[in-house]
């Protein structure tokens, strides 16, 4: 009957050796000394035929077990069996100890894998939009802060006489076009220039659904270059 043998990756010869323990279901404190060494002589002999080389710690692991098989061979004594150590214990040390490092590895691969695809607090994401351009109407302002702004200008008209109704018809569409119409003039209409010119509450509003209307189309775009700074309104690029 031919050796069969399925070909692993192996890191080198105590991978082997725990590969062919797992694989028969040995016992790693009481190696079958002459199982393993034939397992692992016809793994190299294997290698050879399909004109693999091995590493010399792999033939340094072939001599060291059929050393330990030789050992085990020699005839001892009744009386020498409790004082001569078994042969095989530091293969088993070292395979012990090979194990748990190995075990570790796999846990600190897993932990190396797991964190990989996490960002660190404050670390920019590299994201690609691809051909999609996008466009961010709002820089620096937030939509609170917009929303303060029109208040303290409500909070700063003069007071009015409740007895006393001023007609102030006013459109949406009307301010839009204001606002349009001063963008296009300026390039760079400052917020400032506004407030002489919404005199009242109702000015005020429309012309704050206005701006709202322009950023959720995009026809607009707001910088503010440093908190409290000037709000800067400007046509929103093609």
């Amino acid at each position: 009957m031919d050796y069969q043998v399925k070909v692993e990756n192996f890191e080198g010869p105590m991978d082997l050796l725990l590969f062919f323990i797992q694989r028969d279901k040995l016992n790693i404190y009481d190696i079958p000394i002459a199982h393993i060494t034939k397992e692992f002589l016809d793994y190299m002999k294997l290698m050879d035929m399909m004109n693999i080389d091995l590493g010399g710690e792999f033939v340094y692991m072939a001599s060291l077990l059929m050393k330990i098989k030789a050992k085990m061979l020699l005839p001892v004594s009744d009386e020498d069996v409790e004082q001569i150590e078994d042969p095989r214990t530091p293969l088993v040390q070292r395979l012990l100890e090979y194990q748990q490092y190995k075990k570790v590895g796999e846990q600190l691969q897993e932990i190396y894998s797991d964190h990989a695809v996490h960002f660190p607090l404050g670390q920019d994401m590299a994201y690609d939009a691809g051909s999609e351009k996008k466009i961010n109407p709002v820089q620096n302002v937030t939509l609170f802060t917009l929303s303060s702004i029109f208040q303290e200008l409500i909070n700063r008209l003069p007071d009015v006489n409740p007895y006393e109704l001023h007609e102030d018809p006013i459109q949406l569409d009307e301010q839009i076009a204001f606002l349009i119409g001063e963008i296009n003039s300026t390039k760079r209409l400052s917020f400032t220039i506004l407030i002489p010119i919404l005199k009242t509450r109702l000015r005020i509003v429309v012309t704050f659904m206005a701006i709202l209307e322009m950023l959720r189309t995009n026809q607009i775009t707001i910088e503010q270059n440093e908190p409290f700074g000037e709000l800067i309104l400007m046509r929103a690029a093609a």
